[in-house]
């Protein structure tokens, strides 16, 4: 993808002095996982609650045989983007093939139905979410300041859109993974439903007319709700934006695609059987958009409908959050290409989002949800999606010939028959939605046309040029097994670079110094601006050359990606990286978190030994103080300890905190332990015993005699809210000198990882002691 990048950058900026260059590289941080629920998110939001009563008006029963169809006729077309995202991977799925594969002005046709048919494929949903909020309303009784029940439908559908435009313009990151969550929540819900409707069938029996006549409405009618519902399967045209992001995309985005669209049909079925099943399908037909609340009414206990109403609420956010994305990103591309005006390819100056992309998209959403009734709005987001798949297959077709020499690491079948035929298929689709919606098929027209005009006469004169990286290159074996400490850099701290030093000089191994550019998710990693990866790069080539004048082998490393953490924990993985240093600088912003949300992220996975360090200016240590425990943890920062000891011939103490004489014993055992480690250094030791009343009171009263206070983590479990430990979270913040903890992540040996679980029980059982403690002594002061 990706060899101009690393020119602009090399043209951009001054001839350096130094022993070489910082490395750059786009950071796809995106799983197979994670894709398919960006991708499951569309597919069963809010179209799956509200659109099966519709659909059922058009076909009666057979419904059911229209959603197994459409799995089919679909297959045709995920088979050429399987393809054709295992050969181009970049951002813009559809209208990136399309641009490349056919000429002009198809390319932009591709491009505008893309990003229109998305806009309004995102009405649909948000009024999915006015439909929830509506029937929410309704089942409770509550009153909307004297609103009819369409009006509040509206109201919130527009509100919802917005909402998520605004939050994409700021450059708002949702938590984490939340996509998994949603999805996850999701299922559970139609599963919920399902298996209540089934008991309810079972006890009740079957609606009279829940299958017969199976043929309600003729067999065109097939062919036409086919048409309607063919959105709902669109997930995977979503998950053709991810290639920029996705972990090996050649094959993580065609295998999410397919599981997209299998399991999509798989519920799609099971909730229309069930549904006809419990209210029978003229009853279904009659309900409309809220045929699935009226179904959980009925089946569901306690909650009834409001399950339905739920799960159309969550299910809309979710699928206007990832069409949000996927439009924008579109339109974003095709501002970029010049097929849009130039605006439409720029970034905020301060969000670093698409701004122009993302508000007129918006305009798009609220107009369709304002001016345009459900049925309507899907009905022309079905027109266009088929006809950009239909543009999907004929370049399929012509970038077999034109582009021959590009690896496919996914071939179609039967080439070119499975191509002719989705074509043949998306247009029969399209032309059926004719005879039971012809007001969309003008719209469609006259959004082509407008399409047009603006692509002869308002376009952009020129191609905004891509940020591109070439891939970097991957590690010998011996390379790998090199100690190899990886320091993340946003503001240079140069204690961080002592110790960095130490045990890089120690190991003989070597440093990497990484530097983060985040960019929203709504901004493709390629779009990033060349001067925040110049700023990044010259400072960690100032640190580099710094470095390497004292001697110690250096490399460095400036990634483009949308998370962080994430970011720096594979690169710790793919360096097999023996150590991540990072700094705090000693306070956080909410007490809900420990260090921070990035550095508490990075704390929990990070996938080798850490080194969190509390200090702002360079570290010369004259007195250190070690406070004593028996995990590895404590063992392997005292020898980092002595290490800084001896580097800078400072003094050590060992502190024997003792609140309870039953562990008197193997506290000295310890502390006898530690002043083996650093004795074994060549660094003078003493050992200290106190008695506080608190472990934590008499360690922070301690450090106020010290230049650097040393601790290991002690026994956390996943589900516990501690970085480090109930003590140790709370010294690092208190203590009146800087901190170094260190978290010791991988035993090397059997034996060493039973006798650390051994120490780890021991040492919860000694915490449990202190807690007791603490809360006695609290309650004596009270």
């Amino acid at each position: 993808m990706v060899e101009k990048f690393v020119e602009r950058i090399e043209e951009a900026r001054p001839s350096s002095s130094g022993t070489g260059t910082v490395e750059v590289t786009l950071r796809r941080d995106l799983g197979l996982l994670e894709v398919l629920m960006i991708g499951i998110g569309p597919n069963i939001g809010s179209s799956i609650f509200v659109l099966i009563g519709i659909a059922v008006g058009i076909a009666g029963p057979a419904i059911i045989l229209a959603f197994i169809l459409n799995f089919f006729v679909t297959l045709f077309t995920a088979m050429a983007y399987a393809e054709l995202a295992s050969a181009f991977p970049e951002t813009g799925g559809g209208y990136l093939w399309i641009h490349e594969g056919l000429f002009p002005p198809f390319g932009f046709l591709g491009g505008w139905m893309s990003w229109v048919g998305h806009c309004i494929a995102c009405a649909v949903y948000a009024l999915g979410f006015g439909v929830g909020v509506q029937a929410l309303f309704e089942q409770y009784d509550i009153d909307f300041f004297g609103l009819s029940p369409d009006v509040i439908g509206k109201l919130f559908a527009a509100l919802i859109a917005i909402a998520f435009i605004y939050l994409n313009y700021r450059g708002v990151k949702s938590a984490g993974r939340s996509e998994i969550l949603v999805s996850a929540f999701l299922i559970g819900i139609l599963a919920l439903f399902i298996a209540f409707s089934i008991g309810y069938v079972l006890g009740n029996g079957a609606a009279p007319d829940a299958f017969a006549p199976f043929w309600a409405f003729g067999s065109m009618s097939i062919a036409t709700s086919m048409a309607f519902t063919f959105m709902i399967f669109e997930g995977y045209e979503v998950v053709a934006q991810t290639g920029e992001e996705a972990k090996n995309p050649e094959r993580t985005v065609p295998r999410a695609m397919f599981l997209c669209i299998s399991i999509s049909c798989f519920i799609f079925v099971l909730v229309a059987i069930v549904t006809l099943a419990v209210l029978g399908w003229q009853e279904t037909a009659a309900q409309g958009e809220s045929a699935l609340v009226a179904a959980s009414a009925l089946t569901v206990p306690i909650l009834g409908g409001a399950l339905i109403s739920i799960g159309i609420i969550i299910g809309s956010i979710a699928a206007v959050n990832s069409i949000v994305f996927s439009a924008s990103r579109v339109s974003f591309a095709m501002g970029r290409d010049g097929n849009l005006p130039g605006a439409f390819g720029k970034l905020h100056a301060k969000n670093q989002t698409p701004s122009t992309a993302l508000v007129v998209s918006g305009v798009i959403i609220v107009f369709a949800v304002l001016t345009l009734p459900l049925a309507s709005v899907a009905a022309v987001a079905d027109i266009l999606i088929l006809l950009l798949f239909t543009l999907v297959n004929v370049a399929a077709l012509t970038l077999r010939k034109k582009r021959p020499d590009v690896k496919r690491h996914f071939i179609t079948p039967f080439f070119p028959v499975i191509p002719l035929i989705g074509i043949g298929t998306k247009l029969f689709l399209a032309v059926a939605l004719f005879s039971y919606e012809p007001f969309a098929w003008y719209l469609a027209m006259a959004v082509i046309f407008v399409g047009l005009l603006l692509h002869y006469f308002a376009k952009g004169r020129k191609e905004i040029e891509r940020v591109e990286v070439p891939e970097r290159t991957p590690m010998t074996k011996a390379e790998l097994k090199k100690y190899r400490v990886i320091i993340p850099v946003d503001e240079p701290n140069q204690a961080i670079i002592d110790i960095g030093c130490i045990l890089a000089t120690r190991h003989n191994g070597e440093i990497l110094f990484t530097s983060i550019v985040e960019v929203p998710n709504a901004v493709p990693l390629d779009a990033v601006d060349p001067a925040r990866v110049m700023e990044k790069r010259k400072m960690l080539e100032k640190l580099k050359n710094q470095t390497e004048a004292r001697g110690v082998p250096v490399r460095g490393l400036v990634a483009v990606s949308h998370e962080v953490v994430t970011a720096i924990i594979e690169t710790a993985q793919e360096e097999q990286a023996n150590m991540i240093l990072i700094g705090w600088k000693g306070y956080t912003n909410t007490k809900k978190r420990i260090l921070g949300r990035k550095l508490d992220e990075m704390v929990r996975r990070t996938p080798c030994d850490l080194i969190v360090l509390r200090a702002e200016e360079r570290l010369r240590p004259e007195s250190i103080l070690i406070l004593s425990g028996g995990l590895w943890h404590v063992s392997s920062a005292t020898a980092v300890a002595a290490d800084i000891a001896a580097a800078n011939a400072s003094r050590v103490t060992i502190l024997n905190a003792i609140i309870n004489d039953k562990y008197l014993t193997k506290a000295r055992e310890y502390a006898k332990r530690l002043t083996g480690i650093v004795q074994d250094a060549g660094v003078p030791v003493i050992t200290k015993e106190i008695r506080p009343e608190t472990i934590v009171g008499g360690v922070v009263s301690e450090s106020l005699e010290y230049d650097l206070l040393v601790m290991g983590t002690s026994a956390v479990r996943a589900w516990e809210h501690f970085d480090f430990g109930p003590i140790q979270d709370k010294i690092i913040r208190n203590a009146k000198c800087p901190v170094l903890i260190y978290k010791h992540v991988v035993a090397s040996t059997a034996e060493e990882r039973r006798q650390r679980e051994e120490e780890e029980r021991e040492e919860i059982e000694e915490e449990k002691s202190e807690r007791v403690q603490e809360k006695a002594t609290g309650m004596k002061e009270r």
